[in-house]
């Protein structure tokens, strides 16, 4: 299970990262107003939440803070109901969720990552 979600893990991290490079010294205004940015920041969000949904539930349950249903609904929204997408709450994702996520998803990864404790 470990190394099966480790690389999701890992792909959620690069996709922050990314998000993070691509909006980085940017405004709102700028964002609304760049569609190929939108479509860059939409493109990464779906992929954390297809990796979030390919983690298993045991290794879900080691990170319970995350919003695993909302990510994973976030991806459904853009992938099936493009059109209702809006890029302000897209600009909120970046701006204030994707942080906390970053930080929760690392932990999560240094707990993947940990010897098996042999008590």
């Amino acid at each position: 299970m470990k190394k099966f979600s480790i690389v999701y893990v890992e792909d959620i991290i690069e996709a922050i990262g990314l998000v993070e490079t691509y909006v980085k010294n940017t405004s709102e205004v700028q964002f609304s107003r760049n569609t190929q940015l939108q479509d860059a920041v939409i493109r990464r969000l779906v992929i954390i939440g297809e990796a979030a949904n390919k983690i298993p539930g045991e290794a879900r349950g080691l990170a319970p803070a995350i919003p695993w249903r909302t990510i994973v609904g976030f991806r459904n929204v853009a992938i099936h109901d493009y059109a209702s997408v809006k890029m302000g709450r897209v600009w909120e994702i970046t701006q204030t969720e994707l942080p906390i996520l970053k930080k929760e998803i690392a932990s999560l990864r240094t707990k993947l990552l940990a010897p098996p404790n042999n008590e």
